[in-house]
């Protein structure tokens, strides 16, 4: 009949996994999808009137540079700072953590930039609540990813090796002047910021751990396709203003967040088994990449991100 809607049935195997959870054992559950995502097959359950995330992972998640034993600890973390959502437990024998499911929505564009202060003010709480275990050195990880991609079948593109080379140059710039590493969320995607009505959450903490922090301004920057006024206020949020070497750090390391996200989806093309077409989703990203580095004032930047970040 035309405008029925077959009601989601969930297989034995998710079940099953689901069902680990010693207070789920034997309950009555409902359990349904939970839509985006391209790394993991995400389910809501509710139990007793609440409703949980589950999230089962994609193949070899691991080559990814997810270590579920950092990502618990960044989300027990995120969520003890009030910055994400109450985490249950973990998956037993998968290792996900398991959290409360959140209200809100996500925003985009125009609607996004108007409410950064919060999200900044987020990413600042997390960027100082102390060291993690888990480390996410940028300029290793795009190797990385080459290295695993390659040894799983997937030949990286002719734009790795252009923009290897430019990631050496970044991070010998970032060298002359190096800031503290801070705990970073490492994948600020707009669907991984959630506006409820009087709060916002940041989710996902699977990339968590050790970086610049450069690294999240940028990715949240350009995951956002924020215009140039808003990286001024997002620098002035920030830091309190911006200058040359401020302005400089966040234009090059917007170049390591698409190299990055790139050649992710490089390894997926390898080990993934989710219907996503990770070979489009690299060339894009790969193309925005080059497309960053190309500026004409690429070299300026690279002299001014000798200077002091934190002077001015």
């Amino acid at each position: 009949m035309a405008g029925c809607v077959k009601p989601f049935r969930v297989d034995d195997d998710t079940l099953a996994i689901v069902r680990r959870v010693p207070a789920w054992s034997r309950a009555e559950l409902q359990v349904r999808p939970l839509s985006g995502g391209i790394t993991n097959r995400n389910y809501v359950v509710t139990f007793e009137g609440d409703e949980y995330v589950v999230r089962i992972p994609g193949e070899r998640t691991q080559l990814l540079g997810i270590d579920r034993a950092h990502e618990a600890e960044a989300a027990r973390r995120a969520a003890d700072c009030g910055i994400g959502p109450p985490v249950l437990g973990e998956l037993p024998g998968v290792g996900t953590v398991i959290t409360r499911l959140v209200p809100g929505h996500h925003l985009e564009n125009g609607a996004f930039v108007a409410r950064l202060g919060d999200v900044v003010a987020l990413v600042q709480r997390l960027h100082g609540s102390g060291p993690l275990a888990g480390q996410f050195p940028i300029h290793r990880v795009v190797e990385w990813h080459a290295r695993d991609a390659s040894s799983h079948g997937a030949i990286p593109p002719p734009a790795y090796e252009r923009l290897h080379q430019q990631s050496r140059h970044i991070e010998s710039a970032f060298a002359a002047w190096p800031m503290d590493l801070v705990p970073c969320h490492n994948d600020l995607l707009s669907a991984n910021v959630l506006f409820g009505e009087d709060r916002v959450w940041l989710l996902d903490y699977e990339y968590a751990g050790m970086n610049d922090p450069f690294f999240d301004l940028a990715n949240l920057s350009v995951n956002s396709a924020m215009p140039r006024s808003a990286d001024e206020q997002l620098l002035t949020m920030y830091f309190g203003g911006v200058t040359a070497s401020r302005w400089a750090r966040l234009q090059l390391m917007k170049v390591m967040s698409e190299f990055r996200e790139g050649m992710w989806a490089v390894v997926q093309q390898a080990i993934s088994t989710l219907d996503t077409d990770f070979v489009r989703y690299a060339d894009e990203r790969l193309a925005n990449c080059e497309q960053l580095a190309a500026d004409p004032e690429f070299g300026r930047w690279l002299v001014d991100a000798r200077a002091d970040p934190l002077a001015g």
